[in-house]
């Protein structure tokens, strides 16, 4: 028999930890309810349920996301039912205005109403917000899609009074062809620096200097230096001589005219690199200069400018024979019809100008408006400027131009540095907000609402006060009133599949969360057994370490 060590006694205390040890786990999992209360009790099974929980939880924000969106949606739709209202009756009143009972005297009361509604939806349009982002007027900028603003010719004239140099500007109806939104144009004439900033794509660009195909202008550049300075008039013949007398251009081109149009011919074979000279220009120059290669592996391109300027014009290379590219130094294109500069915008000297009408006022954060209400004319357009500008646009000096369509904008210091933007007028562009509809990334749903202002509607100009306006405005007003009932049905559309959006999200959010608690959850009956028998199995340890301690006691009654 051994005293020294009692191997039941510690049989019996091992026995007894695990069942302590089981017995505490089952205490924890029956008064937390969790199967899983750390990552011991099961880490595959922690890393999953983990999973899930963010899931749940996303799709639970998810729902509320969807019915804010909803709320915004009846925001918006409840505004534009009274825009419909209001838009019903300017139709009546213009149906009642074409009747040809109604004396001039009547047409005016019917126009004054009309002006009072229109000031009315505009109101509807700049003060619908929800949570502080107004939903009705578009984002605030203006949808560059047409322009109304003609800036043909940027003038600089010389401190003696000589004859100015010009930079003429050809651009597309859209202003959409060559320079991409935010280049600039810098044209340095005289000394004074001009910056022409096209804040909506391009169009064709340069100043009566000789260029290339449809071209973007970088002035600046360094140039073959050509001393011609009698030549002051860009005739064919005068442009050969030119070109003849720097090295690097003479014998390779050839120039001829036909019809008032230039042609600059490339002679020699082979490939050679882009030379520049600096042919003397003035404003004079044919309209149209067209540059074309006599072989078919000829490349390279010929850069010029006008004297008193510093840089270059810089158009695509000629690489075939019968390729022809041609510039167009012509104005924009535009109409005349001043009124139509509504909402259009501009740069001078760092001062933002915005063109409005009286019924649609100016857009908010102009600053400086310019009432163009009453515009009929250029010459009215420059007085309206010249007196609500005065003092804001220092050292500046605008006068209509020879076109029709012309606002020249002059620096009345030769020495100073001017920058004119051209912007495009128009409505501006939707509002748009994304909705987060999923507990994942990219799980959005967007809307859209365009400009609900008289402007956006295109109703801002009605005018009743002739029976031939009147029936005009009827069809004006059925487009408005399509327009409104469009965005409404796009509206209502959408609350609808949040709607449905909202119901799957919840099932979603069930059955996953149901998932989730197979796994993280305790099983209760299953734990209170093991807990019980957890705890009679340590009653019964508890005994018979009491006994084993015992035993070798026995060993002592050999001494008597």
């Amino acid at each position: 028999m051994r005293i020294n060590t009692n191997v039941a006694a510690l049989n019996s205390y091992n026995q007894l930890k695990n069942t302590q040890n089981n017995l505490s786990k089952s205490l924890s999992r029956l008064s937390s309810g969790k199967r899983i209360n750390g990552a011991s009790d099961d880490a595959a099974g922690l890393a999953i349920s983990e999973k899930m929980n963010a899931q749940t939880r996303g799709l639970a924000m998810a729902q509320r996301n969807a019915q804010d969106g909803i709320s915004m949606i009846q925001t918006a739709e409840g505004a534009l039912k009274e825009t419909h209202s209001i838009l019903q009756r300017m139709r009546e009143l213009a149906n009642q205005s074409a009747n040809g009972t109604n004396t001039e005297a009547d047409r005016q009361s019917i126009q004054d109403e009309i002006s009072q509604l229109k000031s009315e939806v505009n109101r509807i349009a700049d003060t619908t917000e929800f949570n502080t982002q107004s939903l009705l007027k578009g984002d605030g900028t203006n949808n560059l899609e047409s322009t109304n603003l003609d800036l043909t010719t940027l003038t600089s004239t010389t401190q003696d009074g000589a004859d100015a140099y010009s930079v003429e500007i050809k651009a597309t109806a859209d202003l959409q062809a060559t320079l991409a939104a935010g280049e600039n144009l810098s044209v340095d004439l005289n000394g004074r620096s001009f910056t022409v900033n096209y804040t909506n794509g391009g169009g064709t660009a340069g100043d009566s200097s000789v260029s290339g195909t449809t071209a973007t202008v970088d002035l600046g550049g360094a140039a073959n230096s050509v001393d011609d300075a009698a030549v002051t008039k860009s005739t064919a013949e005068s442009l050969q001589t030119m070109i003849d007398a720097n090295e690097d251009l003479a014998g390779s081109y050839k120039v001829t005219e036909s019809g008032g149009t230039i042609t600059i011919e490339a002679l020699k074979d082979g490939e050679f690199a882009g030379s520049k000279g600096n042919i003397s220009a003035d404003t004079t120059t044919p309209a149209n200069v067209t540059m074309q290669t006599n072989t078919a592996d000829t490349s390279g391109t010929l850069e010029a400018y006008t004297p008193g300027t510093t840089g270059t014009v810089t158009g695509q290379d000629i690489a075939a024979k019968s390729e022809v590219k041609e510039i167009d130094f012509s104005g924009i294109a535009s109409a005349a019809d001043a009124e139509k500069l509504t909402g259009t915008g501009m740069t001078i000297n760092s001062q933002q100008i915005e063109f409005y009408d009286a019924d649609q006022g100016a857009y908010e954060g102009d600053a400086l408006g310019i009432d163009i209400s009453d515009v009929t004319d250029g010459a009215t357009l420059v007085s309206a400027i010249t007196t609500q500008a005065t003092g804001k646009l220092d050292g500046v000096s605008i006068a209509q131009g020879t076109a029709a369509t012309d606002l020249e904008i002059t620096s009345a210091d030769a020495g100073a540095d001017s920058e004119v933007a051209i912007e495009n007028g128009g409505t501006r562009e939707n509002f748009t907000s994304v909705f987060q509809i999923g507990s994942n990334s990219n799980q959005t749903m967007d809307i859209s609402i365009g400009d609900m202002s008289s402007q956006g509607l295109s109703i801002a100009d009605i005018d009743v006060t002739t029976a031939e306006g009147a029936q005009e405005a009827l069809d004006t007003l059925d487009s408005a009133i399509s327009e409104v009932s469009d965005q409404r049905s796009q509206l209502g559309a959408v609350q609808n599949r949040l709607d449905h959006t909202i119901n799957n999200l919840n099932t979603a959010e069930e059955n996953l969360t149901a998932a989730e608690s197979r796994i993280s959850d305790v099983d209760m009956a299953k734990e209170m057994m093991n807990f019980t028998k957890s705890q009679i199995l340590s009653q019964a340890g508890t005994a018979m370490m009491a006994q084993a301690n015992q035993l070798p006691q026995g060993v002592l009654q050999l001494l008597g």
